[in-house]
């Protein structure tokens, strides 16, 4: 079969490639050609910048694909792009959309650390407190305004409107996936190599609330998987949220994490009112904090019903694997992300630990 992926050389696109290519598909890569994975000479190399609608319309007139990827759709004017582009020409058009796209739960852009009621104008669509685990059907994003609010994140935002681009265009072969935050080798975003980078460097790593949250995560290889089985399979226009079987809470995610590095797990636990009010971390960002909110749970009976989930890899399985990928490739951990909050999370956590040592025993003598 032949496939179109749009990007593809990065992240969860490139191990797709990888194994469409190992699956005997011919695939093509809509690209500038920046980078060039190890399986360049193994694709069709399209050249040219996907935020350039007449080159994308150009480069593309008159092909035919039995299916095309686009995992870098992020807005209104991009999906119309490559709709417009590729109208007739594709069998399955196959573009991964976010959980943000649910709105509430930690996606509105005042999001903390405190159990609290969330207010009116940063709830949207559903509220997860009530309605455990959401179903693709819970959000029709042909209901959604064009316009970009501002007390919403400008990526969940971004992502609803392409999916309202998928779902209104005529005759359009689409299927929306959408998918938590993936991790893996050679995630560009930082955040896996923020944990492990704290967990190598032995110092304590601050626990709000004991770390009891969980969070729903992805796998870069499994998601790929699931990819390529939509776009050899997949019924059009349909919707699937994808994750991971495993829910981990944040203690137990980083000691799977410390494990695998084979490094002991040094953690102190804080109410995280206390680390809210009481420390300038950037509590309010995801990527910093992503088991600390409000808890959002997708259900994926869906994608196991129709397409099957059993390959999905376990926690501890896939967590080694991307900690070697690290730890072979020191430099990668140079990614990590906001690695300059670090010393004021040990200041902070040991300041903590001296104050509750020095309260332990006085409530012990009297």
């Amino acid at each position: 079969m032949d496939f179109l992926v749009i990007g593809g050389t990065g992240y969860f696109g490139r191990s797709t490639v990888e194994q469409l290519l190992a699956a005997g598909h011919n695939v093509a890569i809509f690209s500038r050609g920046n980078v060039r994975p190890p399986f360049w000479e193994d694709i069709e190399h399209i050249a040219g910048d996907r935020d350039d609608p007449q080159v994308l319309r150009q480069q593309l007139a008159g092909r035919q694909f039995d299916g095309a990827l686009d995992n870098q759709c992020y807005d209104r004017q991009e999906a119309q792009a490559v709709v417009d582009a590729l109208q007739g020409q594709v069998g399955r058009f196959v573009v991964a959309s976010t959980v943000s796209v649910y709105g509430e739960g930690g996606h509105a852009k005042g999001r903390h650390t405190v159990r609290q009621p969330l207010a009116d104008e940063e709830r949207f669509a559903i509220d997860y407190r009530s309605l455990e685990p959401v179903h693709e059907t819970d959000l029709d994003s042909r209901s959604q305004s064009w316009e970009m609010r501002p007390h919403l994140s400008e990526y969940g935002e971004g992502k609803r409107q392409v999916e309202r681009v998928m779902l209104e265009a005529e005759d359009w072969p689409w299927i929306v996936v959408r998918v938590p935050a993936t991790l893996g080798p050679h995630d560009p975003s930082g955040r896996f190599a923020w944990w492990l980078t704290r967990i190598l460097d032995g110092e304590p790593i601050l626990l709000p609330d004991g770390g009891t949250l969980a969070v729903q995560l992805g796998y870069s290889h499994d998601l790929a998987q699931f990819l390529v089985r939509l776009l050899e399979d997949g019924p059009v226009r349909n919707i699937y949220n994808y994750a991971q079987h495993e829910l981990p809470q944040l203690a137990n995610w980083l000691q799977v994490i410390a494990d695998a590095a084979g490094k002991p797990l040094n953690t102190v636990s804080v109410p995280s009112s206390i680390l809210h009010l009481a420390t300038q971390l950037p509590w309010e960002e995801w990527s910093y904090a992503p088991f600390s909110y409000c808890p959002l749970l997708m259900s994926v009976a869906k994608a196991e019903a129709e397409m099957g989930l059993g390959f999905r890899t376990s926690l501890r399985e896939w967590v080694q694997t991307t900690v070697d990928s690290y730890l072979a490739d020191p430099e990668s951990l140079s990614s990590a992300k906001h690695a300059d909050q670090r010393p004021a999370e040990v200041e902070f956590a040991k300041r903590w630990t001296t104050i509750c040592n020095q309260l332990i025993p006085s409530l012990s003598a009297s």
